[in-house]
């Protein structure tokens, strides 16, 4: 305690030291570069806005270009002018006027007044003068030259040449920028909360404000005597009794200068938090020196109690950790024999784990072994019918079925097969089966496209369908069995659907159908079952839905990465 105490009162001097002294000229440096930001944003903003301006003057020389290559006799000539226009989303209009102010061509409807006013306009005087090295930029206005267009616009306009009745003429192209574009190039730079920024011609008349309309309607003013005529460089005013910090910049293309608006007090805002946590940080880092003082005592309880975190760690079951065999020679010792204890511990589980599995894989071949061989015995019986009473065919086509039912019964040694596979198993059998019963039955199979190249555990279908065909063969005289197969992949689940229109099974033998044994001739569910939950895990299996008189249906149930 009186070492941290002494640390205490330490730490706190300097830190009063420190503050008396680097305070004031750290705040003057926060000034300079919060300062300095704002005008890097305004920059930076400046920038986006040149190269809106480049665009739109390269799609008017593009646009000048075209109109020189027409011959404005021709129907299409325009088609490409007009794609032009449709191409960009803030060209309002699109007009082509002759020298004396006539339209040849507008995008929009027919110009709303007489040539002589076109000829008389500013932007039509202009782009004549400076034929078509420079374009004009009008200020915001509204548009009146179309009829019932009143759009507020920025204006470009340049000299072109044209062909028309194989004589080359002067007129002058003029293409109408929806100033909302314009404007809201300025409306997104960001200086603080209540900072803005807008941009003036060189007569200081506003081209672009957030609240131009206001400005124009007399309802909010701008004050504009600290930038007026200064191209570039930042200047300080005061408006509203708030001051400003002002960042002059200028747009090379038009010569226009955006003016970046920062308040000092928002800026300053931020500057303060940044001194706040710097203050915090050096309080933090007091208490971390004073905090070295207890390093001895650490030094002896830290091993102690890094052992003690890696025992209640053991005890939630984690035996993978590593254990640290730091500190004094009586801990390491210990610490040596709880790493022994954890690594005798780890081996024992590895067994256990083998040995599970061991018994899995028995168990999964013992069931797999549990296959009736008495259905080879009745195929090569039936073989040997047929063989005597001279139906060849039929036995060579029941051979070839029963010898692609074993190849893909033996699958490799491979527990898993494709559904596709298991299927064409069903098929064979059921070949070979109709065949024996003289088709006493029907069966359908029907298989989506996505759930035929996942993967099931082998012959378990085949089992299912032999106790479909059995049952209901034996129950029915004179009407045919129909069995239907099918396959469909839901959500994170195969389902393989065995359905057969046979007696049922009796509700009181129902409920316990997964846990009997096989019956006659047949393979038990049970066994099926148990392979696929032995394989897949307890929530995957059979369920069997079945009503007396009308029928069976099992589902299967299987994940669909079970080859994963």
């Amino acid at each position: 305690m009186m070492m941290t105490m002494s640390s205490l009162m330490i730490v706190g001097l300097i830190l009063l030291l420190l503050a008396g002294v680097l305070l004031p000229s750290v705040s003057g440096l926060l000034e300079q570069n919060a300062v300095e930001r704002t005008k890097d944003t305004a920059l930076q903003s400046t920038h986006g806005i040149e190269l809106y301006i480049e665009n739109i003057i390269a799609t008017l020389h593009f646009s000048a270009s075209l109109i020189a290559e027409m011959d404005m006799g021709e129907e299409t000539s325009f088609s490409r002018v007009g794609l032009m226009k449709e191409s960009q989303a803030d060209i309002i209009n699109m007009a082509l006027f002759d020298a004396e102010g006539r339209m040849i061509y507008a995008t929009s409807e027919d110009a709303g007044v007489p040539p002589p006013v076109i000829a008389a306009s500013s932007w039509f005087i202009k782009a004549l003068e400076w034929e078509g090295t420079l374009p004009y930029f009008s200020n915001p206005s509204v548009q009146m030259l179309y009829k019932d267009q009143y759009r507020w616009v920025i204006s470009l306009s340049r000299a072109v040449e044209f062909m028309e009745g194989g004589a080359s003429k002067t007129g002058v192209l003029l293409i109408d920028y929806n100033y909302a574009a314009v404007s809201q190039l300025t409306q997104n730079v960001s200086l603080g909360t209540s900072g803005y920024a807008f941009i003036i011609d060189k007569e200081d008349a506003l081209i672009s404000h957030p609240k131009l309309q206001l400005i124009y309607a007399g309802i909010a003013t701008e004050d504009l005597s600290a930038v007026a005529r200064q191209v570039t460089g930042v200047c300080r005013d005061v408006q509203d009794g708030r001051e400003r910090v002002l960042v002059i910049n200028t747009i090379e293309q038009t010569r226009w200068r955006m003016v970046g608006v920062a308040y000092i007090d928002e800026i300053l805002r931020l500057q303060m938090t940044f001194l706040r946590l710097f203050s915090i940080a050096l309080a933090c880092g007091g208490l971390f020196a004073v905090g070295a003082a207890t390093i001895t005592a650490y030094y002896v309880t830290r091993p102690i109690r890094s052992l003690e975190d890696r025992m209640r760690q053991v005890e939630r079951g984690d035996f993978d950790l590593a254990v640290d065999r730091g500190g004094f020679k009586e801990i390491r010792s210990l610490s040596t024999a709880f790493g022994h204890m954890l690594e005798r511990i780890r081996l024992l589980m590895r067994q256990i784990v083998t040995e599970q599995e061991t018994k899995r894989l028995h168990e999964l071949n013992a069931l797999q072994a549990q296959i009736n061989p008495h259905f080879l015995y009745n195929t090569l019986d039936s073989i040997i019918w047929m063989e005597e009473r001279g139906r060849s065919a039929e036995a060579i086509e029941m051979v070839s079925a029963l010898a692609k039912l074993f190849r893909i019964s033996i699958s490799h040694g491979r527990n898993l097969i494709t559904v596709r596979e298991e299927l064409e198993h069903v098929r064979n059998y059921l070949i070979i089966q109709q065949m024996r019963f003289r088709n006493q039955f029907t069966y359908e199979i029907n298989v989506d496209r996505e759930a035929a190249g996942l993967y099931t555990v082998k012959l378990i279908v085949q089992p299912l369908v032999e106790n479909a065909v059995h049952h209901g063969i034996y129950s029915y005289d004179d009407k045919k069995l129909s069995i239907l197969i099918t396959a469909k992949r839901e959500g994170d689940r195969l389902l393989l659907v065995v359905k057969d229109d046979g007696v049922g099974i009796p509700e009181q033998k129902l409920s316990g159908i997964l846990s009997a044994p096989a019956g006659r001739g047949g393979i038990g569910l049970r066994n099926v079952n148990e392979r696929i939950k032995l394989t897949c895990g307890q929530e995957y299996g059979l369920s069997v839905i079945s009503v007396e008189e009308k029928g069976t249906t099992v589902i299967v149930t299987l994940p669909v990465d079970l080859e994963g």
